[in-house]
């Protein structure tokens, strides 16, 4: 009797087993193979018929998917004149949309116009963009920012790759009608109606001018080679470009050809979420040493490793609590494959809660001024559009004069005694009023 329940026991066991085995065998993931790479989504099979989350499509830019929450796979990409095909041996949904043009996948073209820019190791880049700021949940604390008008940007610069160097011009157009400050109010935060950033890396050495000062300030790079590896950043070949992009899961693919100038260009659209940027900023931190790219920048000259961190983690805390979408379209001549124009659409919030409270936590605040942090949700919108053209590759680097540059310590030591005369200035007066004092003839009264 014994022997029979645990052989009932144990076929019961059997059963069991058996039947998760063929229910793992049958739940083996469907993958979605796009444009001849793996597509990373939660891939369903019901009647015969693959869906696919519409989220998950929000990576492939200008894919329409409409409003249904799950999309039928083959559907709707065959109606957008997509091809669709099932292989069962490795239950793999393959699709080509938007993949190749003429001679050209996406990627193959983005690869061969790195490859052109690279060859012609220089060109010059203008346009223009236009950026809005929106604040929520934090009208009573950041009042000197809420009123931020729409601001124009115009930018213009020429960049070589070998030997790497560049300049770069940045003019801001203040609305100042806009801003509610006082005349007095403006020019103390330094705020006029053009604001001239520029900025040139070269021979080795980053010169800046902003624009609270017409001078040029540079910092010396040489003994920071070994842990500033920017420029190694910066000279990434094409296909190393490419594999990271990969790796984010970036896709490229291609738009609608345009004609622009009596010229013909294919045009290469990719999009950009919050995984995909926050993937390519660790990628891009790895090449570089915060502690070094701080120093560079004068940002501190002691305790800059502990700054670092600091950084970090505050980077860390926007990345983990960012949404982002951003749309690029590269405009690439047909003729010479060479990207002439590029348009950018950039939305991104960031949870401002989270990082008011990572800041407090890194400066060690005191309790009174942890408790004047509001409770609730707090955001910050940025919303960014430009158009940028690109032209004259092959050209002459081109740099303004920089003879009268002095370095970022020269610079802190012409502040510091600045700010030493303004703050003698009130001791200079309360003496003469001494002296005065001491020199006036007494008074007697009658």
């Amino acid at each position: 009797m014994l022997t029979r329940k645990i052989g009932i026991k144990f076929l019961t066991v059997l059963l069991i087993m058996l039947f998760a085995a063929t229910t793992a065998f049958a739940a083996d993931p469907v993958k979605l193979i796009f444009n001849g790479k793996e597509y990373k989504a939660d891939i369903t099979i019901e009647d015969g018929v693959s869906y696919i989350p519409a989220a998950a499509l929000k990576r492939i830019p200008g894919l329409e998917v409409g409003d249904d929450p799950i999309v039928p796979i083959r559907q709707l990409f065959e109606s957008q004149g997509g091809v669709v095909s099932w292989d069962n041996d490795n239950r793999q949904v393959i699709v080509s949309w938007r993949e190749k043009a003429g001679e050209f996948t996406a990627d193959e073209l983005v690869m061969k116009n790195s490859e052109l820019l690279k060859e012609g190791n220089s060109y010059k880049m203008e346009g223009s963009n236009t950026i809005e700021f929106e604040f929520e949940g934090i009208e009573d604390h950041l009042t000197g920012m809420l009123n931020m008008p729409k601001m124009e940007v115009f930018i213009e610069g020429v960049f070589q790759y070998e030997p790497m160097a560049m300049y770069l011009k940045q003019t801001i157009k203040m609305p100042l009608d806009e801003i509610e400050l006082s005349p007095e109010e403006l020019e103390i935060a330094g705020i006029t109606e053009e604001m001239i950033t520029e900025m040139v890396w070269f021979d080795n050495a980053i010169y800046q001018k902003t624009p609270m000062s017409d001078q040029w300030v540079f910092q010396d790079l040489t003994d920071k080679e070994e842990m500033f590896d920017l420029n190694n950043l910066m000279q990434m070949t094409p296909q190393q470009s490419i594999e990271m992009m990969d790796k984010a899961g970036v896709i490229n693919v291609f738009g609608e050809d345009v004609e622009k100038d009596g010229k013909e260009y294919y045009t290469i659209k990719n999009y950009i979420d919050a995984d995909s940027f926050k993937s390519l900023m660790e990628e891009a931190l790895e090449k570089i040493d915060l502690a070094s790219f701080m120093a560079a920048f004068g940002t501190q000259s002691e305790g800059t490793e502990d700054i670092s961190a600091q950084f970090e983690k505050v980077f860390d805390v926007i990345l983990n609590n960012m949404a982002i979408e951003y749309y690029i379209d590269t405009l690439i001549n047909k003729e010479t494959l060479l990207s002439d124009y590029m348009s950018i659409d950039l939305n991104m919030t960031i949870d401002v809660k989270q990082l008011m409270d990572a800041m407090a936590e890194i400066t060690e605040i005191d309790e009174a001024e942890k408790e004047e942090i509001p409770e609730g949700p707090m955001s910050l919108k940025l919303k960014m559009k430009g158009d940028y053209q690109m032209s004259d590759y092959g050209t002459e680097l081109e740099l303004p004069d920089l003879s009268n540059a002095i370095s970022q310590e020269e610079y802190i030591e012409q502040l510091m005694e600045e700010l030493g005369a303004l703050e003698e200035l009130p001791d200079v007066e309360e003496e003469t009023v001494e002296e005065l004092e001491a020199t006036e003839p007494e008074v007697v009264e009658e």
